[in-house]
């Protein structure tokens, strides 16, 4: 399954729908497919609708997709967060506040 990726037509907006787990070993995958967008892409959803579980590759993959969209002044924006994502981000929030976890956690849960 992993990922999906849609561009919106006119290519300002995409959406990739991530449909597995969170763990080192999915994280490189979605990672290449976020920084491979194409540059006139501005603002990416990351829909975790399919995430049922994730560890902290999540909170890895957060920052550097984040980091990715940011760079060509963009905004990531998250849907779809299940209970136990939404969980490790507010863990992750209480812990180390530093990165503004509490942004994702603004995010719609699943649909």
């Amino acid at each position: 399954m992993g990922t999906h990726l849609i561009v919106s037509p006119g290519g300002y907006a995409a959406t990739l729908t991530v449909h597995d787990d969170i763990d080192d070993r999915a994280r490189p995958a979605i990672e290449s497919a976020a920084s491979e967008l194409p540059p006139s892409v501005r603002r990416l959803t990351l829909d975790l609708a399919g995430v049922g579980f994730t560890d902290s590759a999540l909170l890895h993959l957060l920052l550097t997709v984040d980091g990715c969209v940011a760079r060509r002044g963009g905004l990531l924006r998250i849907v779809g967060l299940r209970p136990q994502p939404r969980r490790l981000l507010a863990l992750a929030a209480d812990v180390r506040p530093e990165p503004h976890w509490e942004v994702y956690l603004r995010a719609p849960g699943p649909n």
